[in-house]
């Protein structure tokens, strides 16, 4: 008996010890592999963690976190916001017109926030090329000659591997007070955060906002190693890869002039038409002493970034760390040795204590401890902005609570049923079915994933967010649930599955996780169908006194890695790759109503629909604009293709749909 208890406790201890192995594994992983369950992931959780604790009175009056979104009274925005992209002949509220503007009119309002008295201007704003009219780039230089400015420069590698900036043009480089990157390494999409310096050769080059507090607190701004950093006398701590990160915030949609606008509690801000428009008084009161950032808020120019704790103006993550550095706010992450302990010790000590209780009485104490574990994290963090390893440490310890537990089961019936039970409720049946097919079940825990051609689909309801402000709780639950049992239902009967939702939003997979020659026809077909049935069920609400929305719809077709990610306790069955994220910056692209494809799934199903090429876009993570095509109808057998493509050979000026 004491040898069997002696097997079981070392079997178990090698168990534990290969739940801590994943943890540390994917601990150390690089930044720009896997984010979604590396240390990326990680930051991520604790914040959505730490605002949950905000936004939840119960748990707020608990804990008591420090407000770290109280007004920066240095800190101030002109939003470019649609309000300032209207038509001048409005009469309710005219504006400046379609961007981009004059630059003269940088130029004058430059030369007001002089007079004024604003410390610092900051454009968030791209002016890489001349201005066609010389004049206009004069207008703008002389604005800047008055008024302290730094403009926005772009960093890039060479395939030498020679770092490059690509800047202003000469006449506005020599007129700024000083440049600053806005090229942001987005690691799986998110911003989390952004280096201080980048040092390249004998250059070092200052992020926009060091350039900006910079020059506003008369502090030189570098980079010491790549866990620490300065502004003047200040210590800067950093994250081991360089990077200064993002203390989160969450944006505020709000309707001013007739248009939504965004902002954050931290810092003021107006349209910038509106201080075009504002008498001298007034904007002395707004500008004088602050940092001025002028940026864009509009939706239309696709300037925006996700966040740990939402979608955002990319603008407005500059303005937070503008707001760290000159109110010397940081993050500070723990040495790395301390997560490793946590994540070697805690599982150790719950494969330990495993073995001396029942199984599920064993995974009951692991999970206990993971919640203690979590709540002990976040509240450091929440306190104090220290970030101690969060999910890497709770998915060592369930997984070494289940590892153990399920070792005491020891049957293969017992083993389907834990499987069963962990993803069920998660994933679709074809995937659980797959799982439970394989020879050791146990072994469909592996994260690892396998590469296949599938095509991506995405759709957002447009306008559901202002729209849902008028409607109940139960309404918008109620509409949303009706509205995704019936897209749901075409994406199954096309052979597709649901990758997730998000808000609003639908991601689904054609087809996971066995891919068919024709998943291209049956997801823009099954596309095809969800508008036509979403143009019947808005009938039917309209007459039934309902709100009504339309939706826009992208997809892509392309080679994909599907697989398991996530950790122990928190999988998803998902793909990954460029392609996905080409899916997603089309839907965006797309207005109500629409499907957009791109030119991969264009050319597997072009025989089959009718389409209208549109002008080619600039998206975010690509160099060259990519074609993208509104399907427009279906093509019947014998039909002559009535499509409207461009000439590829002198296609229009591409579209930015996402600049930043």
């Amino acid at each position: 008996m004491r040898i069997r208890r002696l097997k079981i406790l070392g079997v178990a201890m090698a168990l534990s010890g290969l739940a801590a192995l994943v943890g540390i594994v994917l601990y150390l992983l690089p930044r720009a592999a896997a984010p979604s369950i590396n240390r990326t992931a990680d930051f991520v959780f604790v914040n959505e963690a730490s605002f949950f604790v905000r936004e939840h009175d119960l748990l707020e009056r608990v804990f008591r976190f420090p407000d770290r979104d109280d007004e920066n009274e240095q800190l101030r925005l002109i939003a470019i916001d649609e309000a300032s992209m209207s038509d001048p002949r409005d009469l309710a509220h005219p504006g400046l017109g379609q961007f981009p503007w004059p630059r003269s009119l940088y130029g004058k309002l430059l030369q007001r926030l002089h007079r004024a008295g604003a410390s610092v201007v900051t454009f968030d704003v791209e002016f890489f090329e001349p201005s066609p009219d010389p004049v206009q780039d004069a207008a703008f230089a002389a604005g800047m000659r008055a008024q302290r400015t730094i403009l926005g420069e772009s960093l890039n590698i060479t395939k030498g591997g020679v770092l490059r900036a690509q800047q202003p043009p000469p006449s506005l480089a020599a007129a700024a007070n000083a440049l600053g990157f806005t090229s942001v390494d987005l690691v799986g999409g998110w911003f989390v955060g952004q280096p201080l310096t980048i040092e390249g050769g004998a250059a070092s080059y200052p992020s926009l906002p060091a350039a900006t507090a910079s020059a506003f607190l008369g502090a030189p701004v570098r980079t010491l190693d790549a866990r620490s950093g300065r502004i003047g006398d200040t210590a800067v701590p950093l994250d081991g890869d360089r990077l200064m990160l993002m203390v989160p915030f969450k944006a505020v949609e709000t309707v001013a002039s007739g248009a939504l606008q965004q902002t954050a509690p931290f810092f003021q801000s107006i349209s910038f038409v509106d201080a075009l428009k504002l008498d001298d008084a007034s904007l002395a009161t707004f500008a004088k002493g602050k940092i001025v950032v002028v940026g864009s808020t509009a939706t239309a120019l696709g300037d925006f970034v996700a966040t740990p704790t939402g979608r955002a103006p990319g603008v407005f993550g500059n303005l937070r760390m503008i707001d760290q550095l000159v109110r010397k706010r940081f993050i500070a992450r723990v040495p790395p040795a301390l997560d490793l302990t946590l994540i070697v010790l805690i599982p150790l000590l719950i494969g330990f204590a495993v073995t001396q209780l029942r199984p599920a009485a064993g995974v009951a104490v692991g999970l206990a401890v993971v919640v203690a574990y979590s709540v002990a994290a976040v509240a450091l963090y929440g306190y104090t902005l220290h970030w101690v390893n969060l999910i890497h440490v709770d998915a060592a310890t369930v997984l070494a609570a289940l590892f153990v537990a399920l070792y005491r089961t020891a049957t293969e019936g017992a083993d389907k049923r834990a499987i069963r039970e962990m993803f069920g409720k998660h994933v679709s049946h074809a995937v659980v079915d797959e799982m439970l097919a394989h020879d050791d079940p146990l072994k469909a825990l592996d994260l690892s994933g396998k590469r296949a051609k599938v095509t991506v689909f995405y759709s957002d309801i447009r306008g559901f967010t202002s729209m849902s402000e008028t409607m109940t709780a139960e309404e918008m639950y109620a509409a949303l649930n009706e509205y995704f049992e019936e897209m749901c239902r075409l994406v199954f009967e096309h052979g597709g599955y649901v990758d997730k939702f998000i808000g609003d939003c639908v991601m689904a997979v054609f087809s996971a996780p066995n891919p068919r020659p024709n998943d291209a026809y049956e997801a823009v077909l099954s596309a095809w169908r969800q508008q036509q049935r979403i143009i019947a069920m808005m009938t039917e609400w309209a007459a039934n006194g309902r709100r009504v929305f339309t939706v826009g719809m992208g997809l892509n077709t392309g080679e994909v890695v599907m697989g398991n990610l996530g950790a122990a306790d928190r999988f998803n069955y998902t793909v990954i790759g460029d392609h996905v994220n080409t899916a997603a910056r089309l839907y965006n692209v797309a207005k109500g109503g629409q499907i957009i494809i791109s030119e991969s799934t264009y050319e597997e199903v072009k025989d089959h629909f009718i389409v209208n090429e549109l002008t080619p876009v600039f998206v975010k993570g690509k160099v060259l604009a990519l074609r993208n095509f509104e399907v427009v109808g279906l093509l019947k057998p014998g039909e002559t293709n009535p499509s409207t493509l461009l000439d590829p050979a002198n296609l229009p000026t591409p579209t930015v749909a996402d600049a930043h």
